[in-house]
């Protein structure tokens, strides 16, 4: 588990073990990497790694919420067309490098799994959003299209964004 940040400090340093990370995952596998060698990457000390995390994996799961949260206030360039769906495909289009390592080390799949906690934890009101009958049902498809749409993410980003915003946000929304 990695911390939540109560100074501007701690956060900086959260993020400078995360972009360490995600440099050094362009050339190496991640369980090929110590807390050491990223401490040394950082010039941070093993303390404050501990300070901020449990473990070397949650490194990873701060990266990928940051990155969540990061979305949020993405605001994309002009030519990006309307649309929240449009905004959010820009803003994982801009962030190829985070998928391209994520991609390298079969990681992939705890994006779409920290996407339903965020959303579950920050916007439990979507749940009604769906028309379910019930609260689980609510939650049941709000997991199931969030896995889908990130599912489809990752897909555009295997196959080198073959597709344009505009078109996957059509299919998006058609499903």
């Amino acid at each position: 588990m990695y911390r939540q940040c109560t100074s501007e400090k701690a956060a900086a340093q959260q993020r400078q073990f995360e972009a360490a990370l995600q440099e050094m995952l362009k050339e190496r596998l991640f369980e090929e990497i110590s807390i050491s060698e990223l401490c040394r990457y950082t010039g941070l000390s093993r303390k404050t790694f501990y300070r901020l995390y449990d473990a070397k994996a949650d490194v990873v799961y701060a990266m990928i919420d940051h990155a969540i949260l990061e979305g949020e206030s993405f605001v994309p360039d002009e030519s990006v067309g309307p649309g929240g769906m449009h905004k959010f495909l820009a803003y994982w289009r801009s962030r190829h490098d985070l998928l391209d390592v994520m991609k390298r080390n079969r990681i992939s799949t705890l994006l779409s799994q920290q996407a339903v906690i965020h959303v579950m934890t920050e916007a439990p009101e979507l749940m009604r959003s769906f028309g379910a009958e019930n609260r689980e049902h609510g939650r049941d498809l709000m997991v199931f299209y969030i896995s889908a749409i990130f599912s489809l993410v990752l897909d555009w980003h295997h196959r080198g964004y073959d597709r344009s915003i505009d078109e996957l946000s059509q299919t998006i929304m058609e499903l």
